[in-house]
């Protein structure tokens, strides 16, 4: 990669691609946020660079590299190292030059996409300007340069977002390379469910039919889902018969790991936008009869 010069935060080596620097006052909060955060941000960059770096060429493997760490305020100067299984695609002799510098800029359009709460999101959005970037890059010299894993954005965005929540109001996070410099606005918050929806294309539900559910761990407290199991498959379901969560909450009705829930169950599956299954919900709508098993509870647990 190039040089670096940057005029608030010179690199301290010629080999240094881009800096996170992470601004905080000192003697307030708690002191672990700031490098429970940076590791949010490094593990979302790197999940990142392989979602990216897949758009141009799938034997792309994309490695990042801890150049050094300054103190006062924390800056952490960060390399990627690029290697090919198969770099005979890959035409162009300097591309990991080129592939470097796409991984930055568009690192720089995903966080400012993440900052951007002044209009609706598009996802298809984002994923065509990255498209777009990756083709600019030309090292394969054929057009068919495909969108990052919409799934996969998500996931990195989500990552980042966990970093921000690790964080105080007043801290600052900065992204800088030699072309592009973002400050990330820590008053936008990106719901998980919210961003779910932005890679859903279509949802279909499908409407309840009967199943006899294994119930593995019940939800004593009444706020998350209830974990099954259906077969062999593993299944964590809501239960919406208020009926029966009442009973259960009340000790009237006793359900106990090894019973099942012979039940109407809905299934809820989203798609995203290149038609692929990207998450399935099962909802169970009433529960008609708690099946004790209590004989054979030992041998499944």
């Amino acid at each position: 990669m190039a040089k670096l010069t940057l005029s608030k935060y010179a690199p301290p080596t010629p080999d240094a691609d881009f800096v996170l620097y992470i601004d905080f006052k000192k003697g307030e909060g708690s002191p672990t946020r700031i490098f429970s955060a940076a590791t949010e941000f490094i593990h979302a960059f790197e999940k990142l660079d392989k979602v990216l770096s897949a758009s141009i060429d799938t034997s792309i493997r994309p490695a990042m590299i801890l150049e050094d760490i300054e103190v006062g305020s924390l800056k952490i100067w960060l390399r990627n190292a690029l290697e090919a299984t198969d770099d005979q695609s890959l035409r162009d002799l300097e591309w990991r030059k080129i592939v470097g510098a796409y991984l930055l800029s568009a690192k720089y359009a995903v966080l400012s996409w993440i900052d951007d709460d002044k209009a609706p999101r598009s996802l298809p959005g984002l994923r065509k300007q990255l498209q777009q970037l990756a083709a600019e890059t030309d090292v394969r010299h054929l057009p068919d340069y495909s969108p990052p894993d919409p799934i996969g954005l998500i996931e990195a965005a989500k990552q980042i977002q966990t970093a921000k929540d690790l964080l105080d109001p007043k801290d600052r996070v900065i992204f800088q390379n030699a072309d592009h410099e973002i400050e990330i606005n820590m008053s936008v918050r990106l719901e998980a469910d919210k961003l779910a929806e932005l890679a859903t294309k279509e949802t279909i539900r499908v409407p309840p039919a009967p199943m006899i559910l294994a119930v593995k761990k019940p939800d004593y407290l009444g706020n998350s889902k209830w974990e099954f199991r259906h077969g062999r498959k593993p299944i964590f379901a809501k239960i919406e018969d208020e009926e029966f969560l009442s009973n259960f909450q009340n000790r009237e009705t006793d359900v106990r790991p090894g019973d099942a829930l012979r039940c109407q169950v809905s299934v809820e599956m989203k798609y995203g936008f290149d038609n692929e299954l990207i998450s399935e919900n099962f909802i169970i709508t009433e529960v008609s009869e708690v099946l004790d098993d209590r004989p054979f509870q030992s041998s499944f647990l």
